[in-house]
């Protein structure tokens, strides 16, 4: 498969519409995880120390707002799994289009007497 772009990838049918569920089934699980993230925007229980206090804010914006967040980089997962979701899908489609196409013509089509 070396040398193959998008444009020629070849997957059959069924395996095409396993991979689509897949990324489904994993886009659910990355949203449900960012979901989650908004519980720890404010960790607390680091004491009552300065130190304390600027690692619970240090971990805080690790969780959400800063700037390599896991809630960034959650969102940057679930659009990436989200473009090849739809990527799987769109082979599905194709695949149905072409199949009742030819269906109908193989139909439409003469029997030779």
């Amino acid at each position: 498969m070396a040398g193959l772009g998008f444009d020629q990838l070849a997957i059959d049918f069924d395996s095409a519409k396993r991979v689509a569920v897949a990324f489904t089934a994993l886009r659910e699980e990355l949203d449900a995880a960012l979901r989650s993230v908004s519980d720890l925007r404010e960790v607390k229980g680091m004491g009552t120390l300065k130190s304390g206090q600027d690692l619970a804010a240090k971990f805080s914006k690790k969780a959400v707002g800063g700037e390599d967040s896991l809630e960034k980089s959650l969102t940057s997962h679930i659009q990436v799994v989200t473009e090849m979701r739809d990527f799987f899908q769109q082979c599905v489609d194709r695949y149905g289009e072409v199949d009742d196409s030819n269906a109908s013509a193989l139909t439409s089509a003469e029997a030779p007497r």
